[in-house]
């Protein structure tokens, strides 16, 4: 997890927008990992991931309104990174994190930069 979310921080200093390509072969490595990962990830892992997927859901949504032939891929995207989200935060919430938790775990990541 620790991969993704360094690249991430990465993405997010950029000045210009990654292309399809880049911005998709994140997303499926992302999602491969956490299929193949999500029962043997700790809640720091969790958190990291969540955040990801928020990032990535934003971002997709964002993409997913432009009248380009990636618009329905975009959406997509948004789709199944807001399930991911909404099951990590259930996890989350099922292993004793409330809701104000997670939110404060997340906007922690944030200030580790």
């Amino acid at each position: 997890m620790e991969g993704y979310f360094a690249k991430l921080k990465e993405y997010l200093k950029m000045d210009t927008e990654i292309s399809y390509e880049e911005f998709a072969g994140y997303y499926e490595g992302f999602l491969k990992h956490l299929n193949q990962n999500y029962q043997e990830l700790d809640k720091d892992s969790l958190v990291k991931g969540r955040h990801i997927c928020t990032i990535l859901q934003a971002n997709s949504w964002e993409r997913s309104k432009r009248k380009d032939g990636f618009a329905k891929k975009y959406k997509k995207i948004a789709e199944k990174t807001k399930f991911w989200s909404e099951s990590i935060k259930y996890r989350l919430e099922k292993e004793g994190m409330t809701s104000s938790e997670i939110e404060q775990a997340e906007k922690d990541l944030l200030e580790i930069e």
